[in-house]
Parts: structure tokens; sequence; C-alpha cells
């Protein structure tokens, strides 16, 4: 199952990504965030469950995931504060390649930066999944 995630700023600026020209599909197209369910994701019911289509975790986990990865904004939070977990660019960038070898999971590399990180899905970033496409807002300003 595919995702895009849709990201809106308080000026209504919209996160576009733009792809290399070698990318072997939408080559040099202009694009949101977004790629596949993945088993880290969570579970998500077979493809004849109606319970699929519903919000559920496993589409904010994976919206969360892929923004991270492809772009580098990191929605994740520590559960015990409810504070937005702050992770130097350079940190960031050297997990999202790890993630991306599939070194680490993004979970795991979450914990890695802070023991009770999780990803905020859904108390400061205001997430409106669509299955099968996750529609995000969040506040980018500090």
């Amino acid at each position: 199952m595919n995702l895009s995630v849709v990201l809106i700023s308080p000026k209504n600026e919209v996160l576009l990504l733009h792809r290399v020209k070698t990318s072997t599909s939408f080559a040099s197209a202009h694009v949101f965030p977004g790629g596949n369910l993945s088993d880290q994701d969570g579970k998500c019911p077979p493809v004849e469950d109606p319970k699929r289509h519903d919000d559920a975790i496993w589409y904010r986990n994976a919206a969360l995931r892929e923004l991270f990865e492809e772009s580098g904004i990191l929605l994740a939070k520590d559960q015990n504060s409810g504070k937005m977990l702050a992770v130097p660019e350079h940190k960031r960038e050297e997990g999202r390649k790890r993630i991306h070898r599939n070194e680490v999971t993004f979970t795991e590399w979450l914990k890695q930066q802070n023991p009770t990180a999780v990803p905020d899905t859904g108390s400061s970033a205001k997430q409106t999944p669509i299955p099968p496409c996750c529609v995000a807002s969040a506040n980018l300003l500090p």
C-alpha cells in the first residue's frame, strides 16, 4: 500500500520534494514525500479486510517514517514530557541513511536518540489519514 504526506506550514506553504532526473519513475517531478507501508509500521490487515482502509496507527507510523526518510523532518516526541524531539541535523542525516539501508528501523533509531521517544502520531501534529494517502498538517515553526 502506498501513501503520501501533505505537509502544510502555518503560512500555507506545501512541502514538495524534487525527484532526481535519473529516477526510474516520475523523474524530475515535484512530489509529496511518501512511499510504501513497511512491516516496521505495524501490522496492516490483509487486502480483503475492510479495516485495512480505516484510520490506523500503521498509516500514521508509515507517514512519519517516510517524511523523515525523504525530507529529514522529524515529527517525534518524548512520550513522558510530550515535548517534540530535537535532534541535530547531522544525526538526522545519519539516521536517514541508516534507516534507508535497513540497518535500523525508524523506531529503533528514535530510541537511540531518546529512550522515551515515539513518533508523534497525533498530539502536536494534526493528522488526518485518508487511506491510502495520509494527509498531515503540522506547525513547522517554533
